[in-house]
């Protein structure tokens, strides 16, 4: 049931805001009526609503979303992805990352952006985690001293040619990287015996694979969460995506937007897999499922996989996979570095694993 609340939160909160929370369940009501979309700003989408309907680890009670709204316009809001963390032999704890945060910035109801963060913190219990937030974010944040980092990534972007905006250079560009890169690496796989497959789906291979490697994984990131993820992703190139973009504050449209999730293979077994999203021309490494010992022959077979999609970009902050990728990458015109983290708050012991990734939370989305 969709509530309205009072919260502690700082005294700059101005009084006449009114604060609401809304559960899984309202979502999923709120789906079936149409007058909520019509607002003049959404504080969420439908591709996002649908996703966290879908949520194989929420509950129809847990919080979803927080609104705040002066004189009947919003002015912030703030979304929560309920998640799941293994806590040594204890039942998994939940929690939630903070999704989408927002605030009317030309209103004077700016701390309200603080005041969902404390709502949201208040009804998870300080659990709640931060997956690579904006360097705006990351100063409130740390302002509130509520939040520590878990762990910083150092991402680093091939530019493979300039971006799709410079049209005639770009395609030239493009497709002198692509001719040179398909010479380098076409004889790659049979050499190292690797074979790559992109998946349409979660299949009997993907499903047996992931489940083997989620008893290390305090998030436990087995093949139902994956069939939920790859399901309902929360980027398309559909029409009403397109519509809704123009009164939402976050991404929701991509005209080539697609997920990649590549099956890495060698002598017929399976090697690694690897979670790519191919947004705009810019190719990201989400997430990589391999042993280390394996990280030459998957950076072999990653290599091969980039220079047949042929971005303008390619970004991975995997630093073993980058580490290999450096001796002999696909072509490309510059390299640039840039970080980004993942926090906790105070209250949530967040662990990451021996192999963290960098769309942990809600990222994986986009």
């Amino acid at each position: 049931m969709i509530g309205i609340w009072r919260v502690g939160v700082p005294r700059l909160a101005p009084r006449v805001m009114r604060l609401v929370q809304y559960a899984k369940s309202d979502l999923k009501r709120l789906l079936s009526e149409e007058c909520f979309w019509q607002q003049p700003r959404l504080p969420i989408t439908r591709r996002r609503a649908l996703s966290q309907v879908a949520n194989p680890r929420a509950d129809d009670s847990d919080v979803v979303l927080f609104t705040a709204s002066a004189q009947g316009q919003l002015i912030a809001y703030i979304g929560v992805l309920p998640d799941l963390l293994m806590n040594g032999h204890q039942q998994p704890m939940k929690f939630g990352w903070t999704t989408t945060w927002w605030v009317d910035k030309e209103s004077k109801h700016r701390p309200a952006a603080v005041a969902v963060l404390y709502a949201a913190l208040q009804k998870y219990s300080n659990r709640l985690g931060g997956s690579c937030p904006s360097r705006e974010a990351e100063r409130v944040l740390g302002a509130t001293r509520k939040y520590r980092e878990c762990v910083r990534f150092d991402q680093t972007l091939f530019v493979m040619a300039p971006p799709p905006t410079y049209r005639s250079l770009s395609l030239l560009t493009g497709w002198f990287a692509g001719a040179k890169n398909q010479i380098l690496f076409q004889h790659d796989l049979q050499r190292h015996q690797l074979e790559i497959r992109v998946l349409d789906a979660v299949d009997a291979d993907f499903e047996s694979f992931v489940n083997a490697r989620i008893h290390g994984d305090p998030l436990l990131r087995d093949s139902a969460y994956w069939t939920w993820v790859l399901a309902f992703p929360w980027v398309s190139a559909a029409a009403e995506d397109e519509a809704e973009q123009e009164r939402y504050a976050f991404s929701v449209f991509a005209k080539d937007f697609r997920q990649v999730p590549i099956l890495v293979k060698r002598r017929g077994t399976s090697l690694a897999l690897l979670i790519l999203t191919l947004r705009k021309g810019r190719l990201t490494l989400k997430y990589a499922y391999y042993d280390l010992s394996d990280a030459a022959d998957v950076a072999t077979a990653l290599r091969v996989a980039v220079a047949g999609i042929n971005p303008y970009l390619f970004v991975s902050a995997d630093c073993v996979l980058n580490a290999e990728l450096k001796r002999q990458f696909p072509f490309y015109f510059a390299r640039i570095h840039k970080t980004s983290a993942i926090y906790a708050a105070n209250g949530l012991p967040l662990s990451l694993g021996r192999h963290a990734h960098w769309a942990t939370g809600e990222k994986v989305f986009t």
